[in-house]
């Protein structure tokens, strides 16, 4: 069984290999978007093929902030509060900077962001597995089914890389640095709160443990001071809600207008998976096809947890059961590009195959990920609406 210790070794005593992996993953997303590039020919180009659904709001908000279709129906710009400020920004930075289309500047941000999560991921796996595998790893993140969204004008990568990197620094013990980093993922998206909630309980571990300690003081500054700014984006964007339009709830309440209202998860994924409404699937939304990847990922968390990966179990559950509360919507990519339920597909994906240690095997996974991809990827330069 190959160990990533070989590819990918601690920066201190490896970095010529850190950027040689580095390189690779580049090299790997570019000939991935050129692929792409490639099948989007019938469908006006790659910019225009990747741009849907959501791309819209994003690219708006990017190009004209918040006040974006001020009048658009008789709610103004209203709506535009449901998508978080960090990766509009961010689309907006490269759009000035590099003098691009702000649909190709949410393309390159996402690409980058996919860049970082392949390195990160691999660390993660390194540093909580006991074998990693660059390859394999690789063609989990690039070929498995809705990881094109990586590289789409969406949140997810973005959010993914800004979560793992939360999670590897907490599993390293960087509790100020993971909070710092789950601030940035709480602008990003309203399940960053999630790692707030998980940096909270670990404090919480902390101040049990230290309890007979006695700078009890400066072990309470300790724990304060990382749950204090985990929230800070979330924080932020709420004041700009308030100040702006007098509802700092708004990316909440604006919900409505897509028909979500809170409810218990558990009783919304079970209901619509008695549903069985899977005819039409590629244009009609199926409500059990979406609450099937929440059921999957709730069964992977609970596993995670058995396995004592109690942080990364409570993140996936936590991503899965926080937008299950308003409707199964969007589940499918909310799970398929969640960085934990990845590493989950790893692990599976290892335990499987690298015992084996067959080329041949690993070629046929990777072969039938790419082919599933391609077939989503077609999906979505359609614009076919119910698997997303």
């Amino acid at each position: 069984m190959t160990s990533l210790a070989g590819v990918l070794p601690p920066v201190a005593i490896g970095a010529r290999v850190l950027r040689s992996f580095g390189a690779i993953v580049v090299a790997a997303v570019a000939l991935r978007l050129c692929v792409y590039a490639w099948m989007a020919l019938p469908y006006g180009g790659l910019v225009k093929a990747m741009c849907n659904f959501d791309c819209g709001w994003y690219e708006r908000i990017a190009l004209s902030g918040y006040d974006a279709d001020a009048n658009w129906a008789n709610l103004g710009s209203y709506p535009h509060w449901a998508f978080f400020p960090l990766y509009p920004l961010g689309v907006a930075a490269l759009h000035q900077a590099l003098e691009i289309s702000a649909r190709a500047s949410g393309m390159l941000l996402s690409s980058l962001c996919l860049c970082g999560l392949a390195v990160l991921g691999a660390r993660h796996l390194q540093s909580t597995r006991r074998y990693a595998h660059a390859v394999l790893w690789l063609i989990v993140l690039l070929l498995f089914p809705y990881s094109f969204l990586f590289s789409a004008v969406y949140t997810e990568a973005l959010f993914a890389v800004l979560s793992a990197a939360s999670l590897l620094a907490l599993a390293r013990r960087q509790v100020l640095l993971a909070a710092a980093l789950a601030a940035f993922v709480s602008a990003t998206r309203p399940t960053g709160v999630v790692l707030t909630v998980i940096i909270s309980v670990d404090r919480l571990r902390a101040l049990w443990r230290g309890r007979h300690r006695r700078d009890r003081v400066a072990l309470l500054a300790q724990a304060a001071l990382p749950v204090a700014v985990a929230p800070l984006g979330l924080f932020l964007y709420m004041l700009e809600q308030y100040i702006r339009i007098g509802d700092a709830l708004a990316f909440s309440h604006v919900q409505m207008l897509w028909n979500r209202r809170w409810g218990d998860p558990f009783a919304r994924i079970g209901s619509a998976m008695t549903t069985l409404d899977f005819g039409g699937l590629l244009m009609l939304p199926s409500h059990a096809y979406e609450a099937s990847f929440a059921a999957v990922g709730l069964l992977g968390a609970a596993w995670l947890a058995y396995r004592r990966r109690g942080a990364e179990a409570a993140f996936l559950a936590g991503c899965i059961l926080l937008p299950a509360a308003t409707g199964v919507d969007s589940l499918p990519r909310f799970v398929s590009t969640n960085p934990v339920f990845l590493y989950l597909v790893y692990d599976l994906a290892a335990a499987a195959l690298l015992p084996v240690a067959r080329p041949m095997l690993l070629g046929g996974f990777a072969a039938v990920l790419a082919g599933l991809q391609a077939l989503l990827l077609i999906g979505w330069y359609t614009g076919a609406g119910g698997v997303f």
